[in-house]
């Protein structure tokens, strides 16, 4: 399902394309390591939802998922020490907190540990607080089409702090924004969608993330582009996240460590 963003005019160019062999050579493989969190901060009680993902990354061409189902996982509060273990759920290189306690809060810095491999990696991180949405509501507005369907998002930002956001638009889509441009101010805008029939249940979420998880999203969200099943979904080329391989630095993994406060919206498509 294909969406669109109506936020900034677009300009198309389209011209001729030969087809051209090219000759992409192995590489090593390296871990790749997704771990990010929703926390739904003013439910009761809180809930967290989320998990640790394990790969290796495959060459250039290939589209079969590598996932790593041998690794030991868990998460440190540094704060108190405590320990939350992660197990894998099978043979798809998901990982899942072992009990349901796992509950991250603020002011607390927790540390991500993956043993693989004879090699340690770590990521370290916070909770990022969000916003509400204040609405969602279904506008007539087309793009290109006249079957698409136009939500209009409304939320407002805080105004003592610099926020960075990251919105899950459902689908297997993510967009990201900052408050530079409206720090403290109700902000909207219209996404559209062109597969969507009536009685469709859309689930839109608004993550808080820091600036550095927002810059890694933007260069992910670039390379993946439009490709179904969104960015999660595609190995990263050479992008960095902010894991740490301390046995062996050379040796890096790729992927990323968020915590992240979330607020959802669900609608109903008229």
């Amino acid at each position: 399902m294909k969406k669109l963003v109506y936020i900034i005019p677009l300009l198309l160019f389209f011209g001729c394309e030969d087809v051209v062999d090219i000759d992409v050579p192995s590489t090593e493989p390296k871990l790749v390591i997704d771990a990010s969190f929703n926390v739904y901060t003013t439910e009761s009680p809180v809930r967290t939802d989320g998990f640790v993902k394990l790969s290796l990354t495959t060459n250039y061409f290939d589209t079969e998922d590598n996932p790593v189902t041998t690794a030991d996982v868990f998460i440190v509060d540094l704060s108190s020490g405590t320990v939350y273990p992660f197990s894998s759920n099978g043979n798809a290189g998901y990982y899942q907190a072992s009990s349901n306690n796992f509950t991250p809060e603020f002011n607390k810095t927790y540390q991500l540990n993956v043993v693989y491999n004879n090699n340690t990696y770590i990521a370290e991180t916070t909770l990022i607080p969000s916003v509400a949405i204040d609405n969602v509501e279904q506008g007539d507005a087309t793009l290109f089409d006249e079957d698409d369907t136009e939500l209009i998002v409304s939320f407002t930002d805080n105004a003592n702090r610099d926020d960075f956001y990251l919105f899950d638009l459902d689908f297997g889509e993510f967009l990201t924004t900052s408050d530079e441009f409206f720090q403290g101010e109700t902000f909207k805008f219209s996404y559209f969608y062109d597969d969507l029939s009536s009685g469709k249940e859309v689930v839109i979420k608004l993550n808080g993330v820091d600036e550095q998880f927002y810059n890694y999203m933007d260069l992910i969200l670039a390379q993946s582009g439009e490709s179904s099943g969104g960015p999660f979904q595609t190995t990263p080329a050479t992008i960095r996240g902010n894991i740490i391989n301390t046995t062996n630095e050379d040796d890096y993994a790729l992927g990323y460590f968020n915590l992240s406060e979330t607020y959802e919206y669900k609608i109903t498509i008229n």
